[in-house]
Parts: structure tokens; sequence; C-alpha cells
């Protein structure tokens, strides 16, 4: 299912382009506005040299204590992007489920956005009952690792703390990451089924899910360590490539933004993984019900025939 979902990723190259593309336009609203103002704040401060070898926290905390109120309109304009970007994540899906429910078509920019437009009301009640599980979920294993370490306080070290917590919070992790590969099914579901009660259709693709979690959530979690590997690598790049002039600066750059393209393939080549994925599960047989027809002519001759019995 990979290698096949992974083709049909790379050649919907258009479509990452154009993803991409948003990516980089919402990112460019608040990098262009930071760096300026960034070239006003620093006042021609050599300073700022310093980062290009290493974070230097007291270069920053200098910085913020001076330029906080510049800044801190920014760093708010960013957090609303992201938010930004995470409804946008949900208003792609149903594009992207389009795109792969139609492998062997040209891809089609109009019809991209037409399908992105009928499934974002469904997706996005999907994506609130999601996150209402997660937090429920997932965010019980916080609570319960916090009262651990606090009835645990006086008898464990810092060492036995510190892995309570880890402990719980891989729980938390594993809980989370299951609920979202649930969520990513009941998209597909969604799609194929035309359903549109979200809570059903979590619930579905919950036991659709726990039934075969090898080949879904298995598959899903295969997803994320290949993310986690890319970004590994992209860490070990940064940390030998030193930005001490233009050329090494723009290598990072370019580094970078590759970086977002793959991230931006990995999260079309994931969901197309569970499309195909579902489509190999064997649907479920609907029996018929028998449906008990009444004759209004046999029910008044029967009312007549009752009548002439009476006396």
């Amino acid at each position: 299912m990979l290698s096949i979902a992974l083709r049909q990723t790379i050649g919907s190259i258009r479509l990452l382009w154009l993803i991409y593309g948003i990516t980089l336009v919402l990112g460019l609203l608040v990098a262009l506005p930071f760096y300026n103002t960034l070239k006003v704040e620093d006042q021609n401060s050599l300073a700022f040299l310093n980062l290009l070898n290493g974070f230097d926290y007291t270069i920053y905390s200098d910085f913020m204590n001076r330029s906080q109120r510049v800044i801190s309109p920014l760093i708010s304009t960013g957090r609303w992007l992201g938010l930004l970007y995470i409804f946008l994540s949900v208003f792609f899906a149903g594009g992207i489920l389009l795109r792969f429910s139609q492998p062997n078509t040209q891809f089609s920019s109009g019809l991209f956005w037409q399908g992105c437009s009928h499934y974002f009301g469904r997706f996005l009640r999907l994506f609130a009952v999601t996150l209402l599980f997660v937090i429920v979920g997932a965010g019980l294993w916080l609570v319960a690792g916090s009262l651990v370490g606090i009835a645990l306080n006086d008898t464990l070290t810092e060492r036995g703390q510190f892995w309570i917590g880890v402990v719980f919070f891989a729980l938390f992790a594993l809980t989370a990451t299951l609920l979202f590969c649930i969520g990513d099914y009941a998209k597909v579901l969604m799609f194929r089924e035309d359903e549109h009660n979200a809570f059903r259709a979590f619930g579905q693709a919950g036991r659709l899910v726990i039934r075969n979690l090898t080949r879904t959530y298995g598959l899903y979690g295969l997803m994320i360590v290949i993310g986690t590997g890319l970004f590994g690598i992209y860490f070990l790049l940064d940390e030998a490539i030193l930005m001490s002039n233009w050329l090494t600066i723009l290598l990072m750059f370019v580094i970078q933004q590759a970086m977002i393209f793959i991230r931006v393939g990995l999260k079309v080549w994931s969901l197309g993984t569970a499309y195909n994925q579902y489509e190999k599960f064997p649907k479920p047989i609907l029996i018929p019900q028998p449906i008990q027809l009444v004759n209004p002519i046999s029910e008044a001759s029967d009312e007549a025939t009752v009548n002439t019995v009476e006396p």
C-alpha cells in the first residue's frame, strides 16, 4: 500500500506544489514583516551575527527586553497563522482524497477546490470529534502521570520521577497517534460512504483500525518514523553547515524549503495510504430487511366481510 500511494503521490506533483505554494505564502506573511522589524530593531548591532554559530540566550533575552512591544504582535500573528494552517489541512483533505479516487486522470485544480469545499464541513466536524477524543482519551495519561508523580513524590528519586514521566508521556503519544490515525480513516470512510455523522464515522473507523491494527496503525506509525528520520537528518545538516556566509545561508534555506515540501508530501502520502488501504478491506454486506406491504383493497374487503358476519 505504501508503494502504490507513493507512486500516486509522486504522480500528483502539481498538487504538492499547490499546497506547498500556499504554505510558503502563509509563512512569508509573517517572515517578511518579522525580518523588516528585526532590521529596524537590531540598530546595526553585530551581536546577532553570533546567532549564526548557535543559539545564545543572552542575546535573545536582551533583544526581547528591548523590543518585546514590537515583536509580540508578530508572534501573535504567527500563532493565528498556525491555527489557520490547521484549518487549511482539514480543508485540503477532501481535495486530496478526491485526487486519490481518480488516480488515472490528469490533476485539475478546479476539481481539487471543489472537493475541498464539498467535504470541508463534515471534515471540520470530524476534526472537532477527533480533538475531543485526543484531549479526553490521551489527556487522561498525562493526568494519571501527574497524580502518580505527586503520590510518589516523597518515595522516588528524581530519576524515578523522570522515568514515570517518560512512561506516561509515551502512553499519551501512542494514544494520541492512534486516535489521529482513526481520524484519517474516518475521513476516508466519510468520503467513500458519503457519511455525514462525524461521531458515527469515527466509531466505525475506530473498529476498523482496531481490527486491522498492523495494516492501519502500523503503516501510520511507519510514516511517523519516516518523517522523524528525515527531520533528524535535517538537524544533523543544520549542525554540520555553519551559516557563516551568504552561500551557506542560501544552502540552509534551500534545505529548509525542501523539508517543508517533503512534509507536504508525507501528509498527502499518509492520507493516500489510508485511502488505498481502506479500499482493500472487505466491505460489510448489508442484509435487506423484509418490508411488510399493506394492500388497502384487501383491508377494505376484510372489513366488509367482518361487517356481514356480525348479527
